[in-house]
């Protein structure tokens, strides 16, 4: 059985709050949990208030192998909890995905797709002219 650490959604709908536990990683997001380990309230205005979970308890799954979300990674990595495992993005080294369109948008400044749409209003004009000419 392979173990998670993340969060289930709770609350009603534009005021969620979400619970930290340890979950088979089989089941859904909001499904049956192995150990409550805490809460995260964002809205929260008071930062001690927003994040509270039972640490030792944190380091415990991760130390047996369960394999934090990047959320819950960045949360525990805030709280003080330094571990392998935690999946944190490295400063400086941007991701692959945002590169792949910038890639694209190099190439989209020579492409035509922004010439063919003056040339069509411009046939468009001239017909309106030809159609107006005849009724003079």
């Amino acid at each position: 059985m392979s173990v998670k650490l993340r969060l289930k959604r709770m609350g009603r709908s534009n005021a969620a709050f979400y619970r930290l536990n340890a979950i088979d990683s089989r089941s859904p997001r909001d499904g049956r949990v192995i150990e409550e380990l805490g809460h995260y309230d964002p809205r929260n205005k008071d930062q001690s208030k927003q994040f509270v979970a039972k640490l030792e308890r944190c380091q415990y799954w991760l130390s047996v192998g369960a394999v934090p979300s990047e959320t819950v990674s960045s949360l525990l990595k805030k709280s003080g909890i330094e571990h392998k495992s935690l999946r944190l993005p490295r400063p400086g080294k941007p991701k692959a995905a945002p590169a792949a369109p910038a890639a694209e948008g190099a190439a989209a400044p020579a492409a035509p797709a922004a010439a063919p749409a003056a040339p069509a209003d411009e046939t468009k004009e001239p017909q309106k002219k030809e159609e107006a000419a005849p009724a003079t």
